[in-house]
């Protein structure tokens, strides 16, 4: 239908989506699958992190009923409890870990890959945090109260606390909620680009296979391809981090700073994991596997490393199977391929930190590179591994009808 002289709206057959056609241009603009796109935004908002606070809040009164038979000093129910303790705090582990394939049960046929990997999302961030309460391992205050660990709990962003208290905002809520939506703008513009150019080449630019399907992964022709495809990846888990923290900081929360701009500011390996990349997982793995082991010396603390990494790999593979059963047709998934990313992944790690100790080009030729180079560096040193980890997730960066994109007519 016309919108005005020259431009006209075509809806899409089979989907709640429209092409705004601009002849004059020669473009044009797909909408996206609306109702796709409000499913995401209902389970991560509206039903999940509701849903979670209120379990989490359940979870956590009925965990610590022993401590309060102790205070009224009831001896054998708190004898009886603690016996208990661990059993319960195993088996409630396990229903957050089997939550996000439940729910899809229950709420019946989901549109799109991408909310299954949400629930996915929210089933590992529910799974640690519950561990880090059962192991007494989470950050000082998060369990002061029922309501400040279902908080801390429910909440996709990491909530921060100042002297065992949650830190709240002092006078500048709504000028880091402008700087947070700017930065949500200005990613989304950046979502939209990578979008476009991916859906005009498959993700797979100079390519006529997917990189996991080539020879020697397609290299060096394929790093194209697996930078658009990471490009991908880091605006699908940016975007939804800020809106978390808008939210969090209308109420006044302070709330982690959760990507360091890793695609363009990393300086080494370890800068990318361990200082940059998605620091709501890396506090948890650094909490939950390296902290506790690190002490004793060096062979403990690569231990511990390890420990983190192969962690990693691991709750990507659930969530690379969770993605895998939701929808099988087309699924590329190949069982223990992510896991072998994050432990090359760590060995990567390991080989910087010998080289930094060992060798002058470590110590000290590495720093009188420009920081530029040493970004560049470092993407080559980590996209050839792309593939183990992006296979898993393929069909749904290529799952084109959900997301918007411009498109030449």
């Amino acid at each position: 239908a016309p919108v005005m002289s020259g431009i006209a709206a075509v809806p899409v057959p089979g989907l709640t989506a429209w092409h705004l056609q601009l002849p004059s241009l020669g473009l044009q603009v797909y909408s996206g699958d609306l109702l796709a796109l409000t499913e995401v935004l209902f389970l991560d908002l509206v039903l999940c992190i509701p849903f979670r606070f209120i379990f989490g809040y359940a979870a956590f009164k009925l965990y610590r009923c022993a401590d309060r038979c102790q205070e009224a000093k009831l001896l054998l129910p708190y004898l009886y409890l603690q016996e208990l303790k661990p059993l319960l705090a195993m088996g409630i582990g396990a229903a957050w870990a089997a939550h996000p394939f439940v729910l899809p049960m229950l709420l019946g046929s989901l549109r799109s890959r991408m909310s299954f990997f949400i629930l996915a999302y929210l089933g590992v961030l529910s799974t640690f945090r519950w561990l880090e309460l059962a192991a007494s391992l989470g950050p000082k205050g998060f369990d002061a109260t029922a309501t400040t660990f279902a908080l801390y709990f429910s909440l996709p962003a990491e909530l921060q606390f100042e002297d065992g208290k949650l830190k709240f905002l002092s006078g500048e809520r709504w000028r880091r909620a402008l700087d947070l939506l700017l930065r949500l703008a200005f990613h989304s513009s950046i979502m939209l680009i990578a979008l476009s150019v991916g859906k005009a080449t498959r993700f797979q630019p100079f390519l006529e296979e997917i990189p996991a399907k080539l020879p020697f992964y397609g290299l060096p022709w394929s790093l194209p391809a697996l930078y658009l495809q990471t490009v991908w990846v880091y605006c699908c888990l940016t975007l939804p981090m800020l809106y978390h923290r808008i939210m969090a900081t209308l109420f006044g929360l302070e709330t982690l700073v959760t990507m360091k701009a890793p695609l363009t500011q990393s300086t080494s390996i370890r800068d990318f994991w361990g200082r940059r990349w998605n620091l709501i997982v890396h506090n948890l793995m650094k909490r939950c596997f390296f902290m506790p082991f690190q002490h004793g010396g060096p062979v403990k603390k690569n231990i511990a490393g390890f420990v983190s990494f192969l962690m990693s790999g691991v709750f990507h593979e659930y969530m690379w199977l969770m993605l895998h059963l939701a929808r099988p047709e087309g699924s590329r998934y190949s069982p223990g391929k992510v896991l072998v990313f994050f432990v090359l992944q760590y060995l990567a790690t390991a080989v910087q930190v010998m080289l930094v100790k060992t060798t002058w080009l470590g110590r000290r030729g590495w720093s009188m590179m420009p920081t530029v180079l040493q970004t560049v560096v470092t993407t080559i040193c980590v996209l050839p591994f792309g593939p183990l980890f992006l296979e898993g997730v393929h069909d749904m960066i290529n799952e084109s009808s959900l997301m918007p994109a411009v498109e030449l007519l």
